[in-house]
């Protein structure tokens, strides 16, 4: 059974050995904005809605709840669930699309340093990360901090609650910026430098590492069942497409985006455009990009500007997302030159910029609904490609990109990457690549598989391919370059003030 505590949908997924899936469900929450920069969950929200999946599968005709041998964990990653002495949530998590910890951000690297954030943590300090939330709430909720006993990622939380065993696991915990990335450990000295407690971090485990037994009956399962650590939710669904050999990328279209490639030997981007994380194949590495507001600009729009398609969607069973992809076909490649900036959260790679802003340009009477999907796609593309861009600075070529996330269930946005990356796209025939690869993971740690290789070998399989058009791709790197790319220095310098007068 795999298990991921996405951002805005937990889901479990039950396959066999074969990986042939069994039984799914999901459960939806929201992200609570108490104030305009502020992104929080209240953890109580994903421990009952991995309850609800849990029941629901177990009730379908293909599983047999005593056949369940392991439990994965997959979850989104940078959240800070902060437990008191009695390990109950002292307040709600704040996740990883927070921006209030700005400031704390650059007084990370007065505290740390430049030099030792580069050398140790491998990853630039931004806001939604748990180290500068964690400096945000010392600053700013004293008596929360301390009274804080314990900080969990989010997933860790709910296997909390699985198991009563307190743990995370390598990946997840390489990306809080309290981690020593090359030598795979917590950093004391970062944490001393900062005011935090040495005890404040759980023990780490390999992703595939048992790190609990099933303490609870309410579920309908036996107690007992091992729950492997698990690890974060893109570097696990990267397990559950096959990404864990050097040179295979994935390209992830879900609330945020992300491109992903593994590393089998250390590598850090000393601009720190990109990530370097521990993959969650244990001894590896990896290099990530990401965005912030990939399927949830297409989100925005719907729930902003769709409601045809919602009341449509109501009416005929049908999911809007697929109707406004289908609208979108009906506009030209390009949008007759309407281009759309996806920066509705900040942004991440390669800009590090948490003040930067989103918006369309180029928009005109001529432009319609259809322009402006298409070109929420496109966008989201280019932003990808930017990261890519960096890989290839970094000596990674993609030799081929696997598609992954609710982007990669529209022909549509799969073909638009083929065309803006100018690379074959293929996609899984599995859609929840997270769980999915949550599942892989149990399965070595119960030793249905020796390791990943093998669990990977034996279950993804190739549903798709997307090959660049050549006419196409000759039009959207004119635009790519032209355009997009000079769009973000051009307005940088107006976006402070914007960020200031909405925050």
């Amino acid at each position: 059974m795999g298990v991921d505590i996405g951002t805005s949908t937990t889901k479990v997924l039950v396959i066999d050995e074969q990986g042939e899936p069994l039984a799914k469900a999901s459960r939806e929450y929201p992200i609570s904005a108490p104030c305009p920069s502020h992104a929080e969950q209240n953890a109580e929200w994903w421990w009952n809605a991995t309850i609800e999946c849990m029941r629901e599968v177990l009730r379908k005709d293909r599983v047999n709840p005593n056949e369940i041998i392991a439990i994965g964990l997959s979850g989104q990653m940078h959240g800070t669930v902060l437990l008191g002495r009695d390990l109950k949530p002292l307040r709600p998590a704040i996740i990883w699309a927070d921006r209030r910890s700005s400031a704390q951000c650059t007084r990370f690297y007065e505290i740390v340093g430049r030099k030792k954030v580069l050398d140790i943590i491998c990853n630039p300090a931004m806001p939604g990360f748990m180290g500068p939330t964690l400096l945000w709430v010392k600053e700013n909720e004293p008596r929360i901090f301390r009274e804080t006993r314990k900080v969990l990622l989010p997933k860790d939380y709910v296997r909390l609650q699985l198991t009563g065993s307190l743990g995370t696991d390598i990946s997840d915990a390489s990306a809080t910026l309290l981690f020593d990335v090359r030598r795979r450990g917590w950093s004391s000295c970062l944490s001393s430098q900062l005011g935090f407690p040495d005890d404040l971090f759980p023990e780490i485990f390999d992703s595939v590492s048992v790190a609990g037994e099933l303490a609870t009956g309410a579920l309908g399962l036996p107690r007992g069942i091992p729950v492997v650590a698990g690890g974060g939710d893109s570097l696990v669904g990267a397990v559950g497409c096959g990404v864990i050999r050097e040179g295979v990328v994935s390209s992830n279209i879900g609330t945020g985006g992300q491109v992903f490639v593994t590393l089998d030997n250390f590598r850090v981007d000393r601009q720190h455009r990109v990530h370097t994380f521990c993959h969650a194949v244990p001894g590896k590495w990896c290099l990530q990009g990401a965005i912030l507001s990939a399927g949830l600009s297409l989100r925005w729009f719907r729930d902003s500007m769709g409601d045809a398609e919602k009341s449509e969607a109501n009416e005929g069973n049908i999911d809007p997302y697929d109707l406004l992809s289908k609208e979108a076909e009906s506009a030209e490649p390009g949008c007759n030159g309407l281009v759309f900036l996806p920066y509705l959260l900040g942004e991440r790679s390669p800009h590090m910029d948490p003040e930067a802003r989103g918006g369309f340009f180029g928009l005109t009477f001529q432009h319609r609904k259809a322009h402006m999907v298409r070109a929420i796609m496109e966008g989201v593309a280019y932003a990808l490609r930017d990261c890519l861009v960096v890989f290839q600075d970094l000596g990674v070529t993609p030799k081929k990109i696997i598609a992954r996330g609710g982007g990669a269930r529209s022909p549509l946005w799969r073909q638009i990457q083929a065309d803006i990356f100018n690379v074959e796209i293929t996609r899984t025939r599995v859609e929840e690549e997270a769980a999915y690869g949550a599942a892989l993971l149990a399965g070595v740690g119960a030793g249905v598989y020796s390791d990943l290789e093998e669990a990977c070998a034996k279950t993804v399989q190739v549903a798709s391919t997307d090959s660049p058009n050549n006419d196409r791709v000759k039009l959207y790197d004119s635009y790519y370059h032209s355009i997009y790319r000079k769009l973000y220095p051009a307005l940088r310098g107006f976006w402070p003030k914007t960020a200031n007068d909405i925050s």
